[in-house]
């Protein structure tokens, strides 16, 4: 005669998104390069940011350098990353935080590398909605 397994007791949904996310089995942690991309996009309005941004050529920089507006720029982020408690940010060294700067930009396909590329590119702009049938 097989043996007869017991019933799992079955649980309710959580109450709220809180309860919801407490019980998530794989917590989200932040890197610090996804510290860095929430600075990035806080700054990145901002005129002075993005005039040390924007060269692609060492001729285009506002210190002289594209390694120096890149340490400026991450002399930035550290500024505003105090503000909104990115903790991994205020910690890290510039150096560090150019290089991951570097690499948020590259999530929105914006890195210097990507948009001297894409130079050689024609521009397409999405047809308007209404065209698309």
């Amino acid at each position: 005669m097989p043996k007869l397994r017991p019933i799992p007791l079955s649980r309710a949904l959580p109450s709220n998104v809180t309860a919801l996310e407490s019980q998530r089995v794989v917590k989200r942690t932040y890197t610090l390069l996804d510290e860095t991309e929430q600075a990035l996009k806080a700054l990145f309005d901002e005129p002075k940011f993005r005039r040390l941004r924007d060269a692609l050529e060492p001729e285009e920089t506002v210190e002289g350098s594209i390694f120096a507006d890149d340490i400026v720029a991450a002399q930035m982020i550290r500024k505003v990353a105090s503000e909104l408690n990115l903790h991994q940010v205020e910690e890290a060294d510039l150096t560090l935080l150019a290089q991951k700067l570097r690499g948020a930009e590259r999530r929105f396909n914006a890195a210097r590398s990507q948009r001297a590329k894409a130079a050689d590119e024609p521009v397409v702009t999405p047809a308007p909605a209404a065209a698309q049938g």
